[in-house]
């Protein structure tokens, strides 16, 4: 068994940096090309490397069903990003860590037995019957966006769907549409996000000029907006039919509950992930259609056949197979979250190679979704595929698989399929011809700087825009020239 997994070697002078760098820069582009040259498990780091957790001793990428298999499943083994440990030492009890320390507290940030008692207490708010309750809120808000669309008018589609997504997260999460300080709270998450995964990851000091400094002046910014919303909603009682409730009102089996700290960093997460995956779903798929005239028609005549210009029910929704298609080969071609880190908690054989504790994965969604071998001619938004494949969720899984497959999967298909089938029956979208959509990867994969396109009424009359689409996303998927 060899003891180093293949990969590129380092560049001169600058080494190993060099390639975490190129793949800093560009994620999918830079992994597909080392998966090429040296197949589904490749080093990028063979040493010590701190992005994941203090203790990194080396990066690797990954990718195909099996390794997807291995590190999904095995939990206890490969854990998620230890963020707290690489940021501030754990003992640090300093007042201008503790913002960034609760931000860590949320499901993405702990393992083991505590993730499973902190999932466990969350289940009961994504529950089915909590779901089909919100269905009402999401009809309301998706109305209010597209009343306010004025057809010919050239309309920033990201825009849109991040504040459409964000008013869900609010209601849904929070009981209230918490407006202009949503949006707020919103900007400071992306530019968190970002700066995380820029060099405040390699220059974690809090100095005048550092992204470091930056980054803990967000957190700070963000703790307080949702300190003070937890605030409220426990001033107004626990009663209501809101997430946040739930999470206030959550006990376990021996009758402990969350923590104030642990709600905080729950909520944060919630918020953020609840809204950006989303909204970039939905910008993505309406990019798609408006190239795609053939399925964007025939999916109209699907939804004008069972809805007749209204809004879905619920059960509605389980009629609609090329709904159901059309989201499904969205997130193949373009998924929301296009990596998934984990870290290795001890020695590990992974792909016949043996990997030291507190190495660091990477595991490319993007890639396992475009794997030939699996979905043919992947490079193509092809629904039809949907009638005749059935992937594992090891095969497909833009949701990620095993016990931390996304608690919010249902709640974001449920709201992509309704956003979508109320714009689509009143409006058909024209992107402006040679603009550029370029993608901007971190967690998420957003376009860059904007899907802007003409919203005009829906006549029908679908058709590829004049000059196609510019930009990057090019290298993602086929689009007409």
């Amino acid at each position: 068994m060899s003891q180093r997994v293949p990969g590129p070697p380092p560049l001169p002078i600058i080494g190993a940096l060099g390639n975490l760098v190129q793949f800093r820069n560009d994620p999918l582009g830079y992994s597909q090309r080392v998966f090429r040259s040296y197949g589904p498990l490749a080093t990028l780091v063979d040493g010590p490397a701190r992005l994941l957790t203090p203790r990194g001793t080396g990066v690797v990428l990954a990718t195909g069903p099996e390794l997807n298999r291995q590190v999904l499943t095995q939990h206890d083994r490969f854990h998620t990003y230890a963020l707290s440990g690489r940021f501030f030492p754990e003992d640090d009890d300093r007042p201008r860590l503790r913002p960034l320390k609760r931000m860590m507290t949320g499901l993405f940030h702990v393992n083991g037995d505590e993730h499973r008692r902190h999932r466990r207490l969350l289940m009961p708010a994504f529950h089915k019957a909590r779901l089909e309750a919100y269905r009402d809120d999401m009809v309301e808000l998706v109305g209010e966006m597209l009343d306010g669309w004025r057809p010919g008018q050239a309309t920033d589609l990201s825009a849109e769907m991040t504040r459409l997504t964000l008013r869900v997260a609010t209601k849904t999460l929070f009981g209230d549409d918490v407006g202009e300080s949503g949006v707020k709270i919103t900007h400071w998450m992306q530019d968190w996000l970002l700066t995380m995964f820029s060099l405040a990851a390699l220059l974690p000091w809090d100095l005048p000029g550092l992204p470091y400094r930056r980054w803990l002046d967000r957190s700070h910014q963000i703790d307080a907006a949702m300190s003070e919303l937890v605030r409220r909603k426990r001033a107004q009682g626990t009663e209501g039919a809101d997430m946040l409730s739930m999470l206030l009102a959550a006990r376990d089996e021996d009758g402990s509950q969350l923590t104030d700290d642990e709600i905080i960093g729950h909520a944060g997460v919630i918020f953020a992930a609840g809204h950006e995956t989303s909204a970039n779903a939905l910008t993505w798929t309406l990019l798609l259609l408006s190239q795609h005239p053939k399925v964007a028609s025939s999916l109209g005549e699907e939804l004008a056949a069972e809805l007749h210009g209204d809004a879905p029910t619920t059960e509605q929704l389980t009629r609609l197979p090329l709904l159901d298609a059309v989201v499904k080969e969205s997130l193949r071609v373009l998924p929301p979250v296009p990596l998934h880190p984990r870290f290795v908690s001890e020695p590990v054989e992974l792909g016949g190679y043996h990997l030291p504790a507190y190495t660091e994965i990477f595991l490319s969604i993007y890639n396992l979704h475009h794997d030939p071998a699996l979905f043919p001619d992947p490079q193509s938004f092809l629904p039809s595929r949907w009638a005749s494949i059935k992937p594992s969720t090891f095969e497909y899984n833009p949701f990620s698989a095993g016990p931390r497959m996304c608690i919010g999967a249902a709640f974001a298909m449920m709201e992509i399929k309704i956003a979508l089938a109320m714009i689509l029956q009143r409006f058909r979208i024209a992107p402006v011809p040679q603009r550029p959509v370029n993608r901007r990867v971190a967690i998420t994969m957003a376009p860059t700087p904007a899907f802007i396109a003409t919203v005009k009424r829906q006549d029908g009359n679908w058709q590829a825009s004049a000059g196609g689409v510019a930009g990057n996303v090019r290298e993602l998927v086929s689009l007409p020239a």
